[in-house]
């Protein structure tokens, strides 16, 4: 009895230990660039976790997000949720951007945008640049100026890790020049613009 017990207790005691906390990131299904990315600060200090779904619409993207964190991970205090995703230079998307975002803070996530694409921050890394681009091609061009062979399922985070810091402080520049101009974050004419140094502070955070 005695031992059956010991290992009740055990069992009881595993199902009340609280997990270690996590980050969960959602972003468009079929776009990988991001997830190869993210994945470079995933260590046992930090652990991060992408939602699952296919959607590549904002608000799909959120309720995959909602979806997942609630039915497969579950919520704890110190967790945090990302969705993060391209605004494009579309107009017709501005409005599915602007409700996608409405779900994402009323669930506690915190909601992420590149414009137009989110290799703009891979392009803070070598300096700081407020130029329009017309295409998220137009940002890819100028990373292939700086890195040779450059492709989007490249995980480029070996050769971009000792510019992190110069690529936080460059999009927070780029974030305050727009605000400068009381121009509206997280939309299309907020060109460009990235706030995926959030998420970056976040995890280099967790990692120390």
């Amino acid at each position: 009895m005695g031992r059956l017990e010991s290992f009740k207790q055990r069992g009881r005691n595993r199902q009340n230990r609280k997990r270690k906390t996590i980050i969960v990131i959602g972003c468009e299904g079929n776009n990988k660039t991001e997830e190869i990315y993210f994945k470079n600060f995933n260590t046992r200090k930090c652990i991060i976790k992408f939602s699952t779904g296919n959607s590549t619409d904002p608000v799909g993207i959120v309720n995959n997000l909602i979806k997942f964190v609630n039915n497969d991970i579950g919520r704890e205090e110190e967790d945090k949720y990302y969705v993060v995703l391209d605004t494009d230079v579309n107009q017709d998307k501005q409005s599915q951007i602007d409700k996608a975002k409405k779900i994402a803070l009323d669930n506690g996530a915190q909601f992420i945008t590149s414009t137009p694409t989110f290799e703009y921050w891979y392009r803070l890394h070598f300096g700081y640049t407020t130029k329009t681009y017309h295409s998220s091609q137009e940002v890819q061009n100028d990373i292939k100026d700086k890195i040779k062979g450059y492709t989007k399922s490249m995980n480029i985070y070996p050769i971009l890790k000792e510019k992190t810091d110069l690529a936080i402080k460059n999009a927070k520049k780029v974030e305050k020049h727009h605000l400068d101009l009381g121009q509206a974050l997280d939309n299309e004419n907020c060109n460009p613009y990235t706030s995926a140094y959030k998420v970056v502070e976040e995890l280099i955070k967790r990692n120390n």
